[in-house]
């Protein structure tokens, strides 16, 4: 099929956030472009494969303070976890990742995806985050790695959903931001009704981050 095919394909599931059946469906009804689900699914992993690197190479640094949180999908029927660094200034993803658990492994890729390696640091950014302890270890360890005091990680912490302390009251605002993100997000995933494999939920992970 022709590129202009792709791209409907790509518009249709990505953008509008339509299942395979849906998009093959629309595809048909409205421009007679017969296709299978199976194609479509096909397509957006070919499509996921071939730009992975290309984001990988270039995601935006964050220019200002930035924002972490996971969110969770299902895949094959067990909870899985999708992580998002959003910057708060281009509002631009940053870092992404996808695990089976909400540790601080994930948590510390997270980190090397959105700033790089330690040893590249040459600023010395704000991340927030929520509770979650796996985020203070990350940072801990990648801090480890950096020699120059003033380029390291600065850790704020927004807790629950009330301004309870002064750092949450301050923060709030960067919290929201990724809060938001993620809803967007499942708007995205939600009408797989959950991915048959993790593969699957990377590929579509990866578009719509592109």
């Amino acid at each position: 099929n022709s590129y202009h095919t792709l791209g409907l394909v790509l518009t249709f599931t990505i953008n509008l956030g339509l299942s395979s059946r849906a998009t093959r469906d629309a595809l048909k009804g409205i421009f007679d472009i017969s296709l299978s689900h199976q194609t479509i699914i096909n397509y957006i992993n070919s499509s996921a494969s071939h730009l992975s690197a290309f984001i990988d190479q270039n995601c935006p640094k964050p220019l200002a303070t930035s924002s972490a949180d996971e969110t969770y999908i299902i895949v094959d029927n067990q909870w899985t976890y999708t992580w998002f660094i959003i910057d708060s200034e281009t509002r631009a993803i940053c870092g992404y990742n996808l695990s089976q658990h909400r540790g601080m492994q994930p948590a510390l890729a997270l980190l090397y995806n959105c700033y790089g390696r330690p040893d590249e640091m040459a600023t010395h950014p704000d991340l927030v985050t929520d509770g979650n302890p796996s985020y203070d270890a990350a940072v801990m360890a990648y801090n480890d790695l950096i020699q120059d005091d003033d380029c390291k990680l600065t850790k704020r912490t927004v807790i629950g959903l009330k301004n309870l302390d002064e750092e949450s009251r301050e923060y709030r605002s960067f919290k929201q931001l990724v809060e938001r993100l993620n809803r967007t997000y499942k708007y995205h995933t939600r009408p797989r009704a959950g991915f048959k494999t993790f593969d699957g939920a990377v590929a579509l992970t990866t578009l719509f981050v592109a």
